[in-house]
This record gives C-alpha cells, structure tokens and sequence, in this order.
C-alpha cells in the first residue's frame, strides 16, 4: 500500500492546480531551510541538490502554473465572474495576476544564487532571499486556495474542464485525462 497520494490527472485540472500548490510549499519549506544549512555546512552535497531541485522545479513545473493560471484559467473565471456580476473575484484574480509578476521578480532575483549554490560556490545565507519569496508564495497560494479554486470547481462546465486540461496537457507535452509529466506542477 502506497502512502503516496497519486496526483490529479488532467481531466481534473482543477485539482491538478491545487495539488501543485502543494508541490510549491514543498519547495518553499526547503528553501527556507537553506540558509541554515548553507551555515552549517556550506555548499556541501546536499545543498547543491537542493539549488538544484528549486531551479529545476520553479524553472519548469513553476512556469507551467502561472502559464496555467494565467491564460488558462483566470480568463475563464473572469468570463464567469462578468457574466455572474461577482466583481470583488475579477479584482482578486487581477490581483493575483500581479502576484506572479512579483514572484517573478522575486524568482530573477533568486535564480542566479541557486545557480551558484548547484555549482558549489558559497553563499552567503543572508544574501538569500527566500524568506520573502516564499512568504508571497505562500500568500498567493493561499488566497486561491481558499477563494479561487473552489469558485472555479463550482462554475466551470465539464466542457470547460475539458478544454482547461488539454491546454495543460499540451503546454507539457502529455496525454490529456493521463497524469503530468514530471516535473509534475
């Protein structure tokens, strides 16, 4: 018996978005722990992987997400929020869509540092800015966790279910209904 959750498919793309969340606070979680490491031990083995890990993560599955979201999702939600006259939901998913511009931002600034700590070159702790990524990360996520995402269960029609998830199984190359390619996000 595996205590592994399998992840949504793509014929639940609402839920293959709420899973990713998941996969994000993993990354953040670790990250957060990297300064602390990085005193401790330097670039040894494990920190390496772990520049490695977020880079890899947030360079593709990341990028998917917001792909995802962005011009995927949100116009479908903004669609059904004009229609429904909900406009306290449009100015949130407008809000949110400026959030991964600052995520992005935060990330360019990250990226090269993880970079560094995946070749073995020292860091200092303190020059890592993932305290504050992670927390609009996590704000973000929580703000559609706990708003977007069910809005989204409830109005989206299985046809535009349907379509949500094949352009998500395109923008990674999979088999739509089937599970994400990994680097799953």
């Amino acid at each position: 018996m595996s205590l592994l959750r399998e992840a949504p498919g793509f014929d639940d793309p609402v839920g293959l978005l709420a899973a990713c969340h998941g996969r994000i606070e993993d990354q953040c979680a670790m990250l957060v722990r990297l300064p602390a490491h990085l005193q401790a031990n330097g670039p040894d083995e494990a920190a390496r992987r772990a520049g490695e890990r977020a880079l890899r993560y947030f360079e593709t599955a990341g990028r998917h997400h917001h792909t995802d979201e962005d011009e995927d999702l949100f116009p479908l939600l903004l669609r059904r929020a004009g229609i429904a006259g909900e406009s306290a939901l449009a100015r949130l998913i407008g809000e949110l869509g400026v959030q991964h511009l600052e995520l992005e931002r935060l990330w360019l600034g990250l990226r090269p540092l993880l970079e560094r700590i995946r070749e073995g070159d020292v860091v200092a702790p303190d020059d890592l800015p993932v305290e504050a990524f992670a927390h609009v990360y996590r704000r973000h996520m929580s703000r559609e966790d706990e708003q977007v995402l069910p809005y989204a269960r409830r109005v989206l029609s299985e046809d535009e279910r349907r379509v949500l998830g094949e352009c998500m199984a395109r923008r990674r190359e999979a088999v739509p209904g089937g599970a994400p390619r990994s680097p799953r996000g």
